[in-house]
C-alpha cells in the first residue's frame, strides 16, 4: 500500500468535523490562497493540541483561536460591515431577552461543543444560551441560537463545517448565516429539519423562532450598505 492510499484510508475514519478541520488546515498551507489578514505570529503554531493545551495556549495568546479536534485556527479581525451586522443582531435580540432566562453574547465568549466524540471550541459572532447552570468560567457548552457573519476566509467553514456541527449539538435550535455584502440571511432550524430558509431584501423580516423574536432586515443592515465598497464581499 502506498503512502497516498494510507492517508486516504485514514481520512475516511475521521468524523465529518475532523475532515472539515483537516481540509481547513490544508487550505491554509496553500501559498496562492488569499485570506483576510491575520496577525503575524512570533512562534510557529503547533499542528495538534489537546483541549487542555489549547486552553493554556489561548490564555497566553493575544489572538483568539478556534479548536477542532486538536487543530487550531486564528479568528481574523472583522470588517466594519461584519461588525455592524453582528452588533445589530445582538442589540435586537438582547433587548428582547433581558430579564429572562436567556443571555445573548457577541464574540465575547467561546462555545465548547462535544457532539459525539468530537471536541470543538468555536467563537460565534452572536449566540444565545438559556441554561446558566452548565456555564463555567472558560466557555459556554449549550448555545441555543447561533449567528455567523460570512467573511471571505470563513464562508465555507460557516456554510459547511459549522452548519454540520451545530445541528449535532442537542441544545442548538437555530443557526443563522448572515451576509455582510447584501441584506440576506439563511436560517436553519431544528424544528424544520434544518432545511434552509433564505430571507433577503431590506423589506423582509427575519423570524428567530427559537427566541420568539422577529427583526426587520432593515434594522440588521442599517448603515451596512453605506460602508460597503464595490470590491467587498464575503464568499456568498
Amino acid at each position: 500500500m502506498n503512502q497516498f492510499e494510507e492517508i486516504r484510508q485514514s481520512l475516511t475514519r475521521l468524523s465529518a468535523a475532523e475532515r472539515d478541520a483537516m481540509i481547513t488546515w490544508l487550505l491554509r498551507q496553500r501559498p496562492d490562497r488569499i485570506e483576510e489578514a491575520h496577525p503575524a505570529y512570533t512562534t510557529p503554531l503547533p499542528e495538534l493540541m489537546t483541549l487542555e493545551e489549547f486552553l493554556e495556549f489561548q490564555q497566553e495568546s493575544p489572538i483568539r483561536y478556534e479548536f477542532v479536534n486538536g487543530i487550531i485556527r486564528p479568528v481574523g479581525g472583522p470588517t466594519v460591515a461584519h461588525g455592524i451586522v453582528a452588533q445589530n443582531i445582538f442589540r435586537a435580540i438582547d433587548s428582547h431577552l433581558r430579564k429572562g432566562p436567556c443571555h445573548a453574547f457577541i464574540s465575547t465568549c467561546d462555545v465548547k461543543l462535544t457532539p459525539g466524540t468530537d471536541e470543538i471550541v468555536y467563537v460565534p459572532d452572536v449566540f444565545v444560551s438559556c441554561d446558566r447552570t452548565v456555564w463555567d468560567e472558560k466557555w459556554i457548552p449549550n448555545p441555543k441560537f447561533v449567528v455567523e457573519v460570512l467573511s471571505p476566509s470563513t464562508a465555507q467553514i460557516d456554510r459547511k463545517e459549522k452548519a454540520a456541527t451545530y445541528r449535532r449539538v442537542s441544545s442548538v435550535e437555530e443557526y443563522v448565516i448572515a451576509s455582510q455584502k447584501c441584506a440576506e440571511l439563511t436560517i436553519y432550524r431544528r424544528a424544520a429539519r434544518w432545511l434552509p430558509e433564505l430571507v433577503s431584501g431590506m423589506e423582509a423580516i427575519a423570524e428567530f423562532r427559537s427566541l420568539g423574536v422577529s427583526v426587520p432586515l432593515a434594522v440588521i443592515y442599517e448603515e451596512v450598505l453605506r460602508v460597503l465598497t464595490p470590491s467587498s464581499g464575503d464568499g456568498g
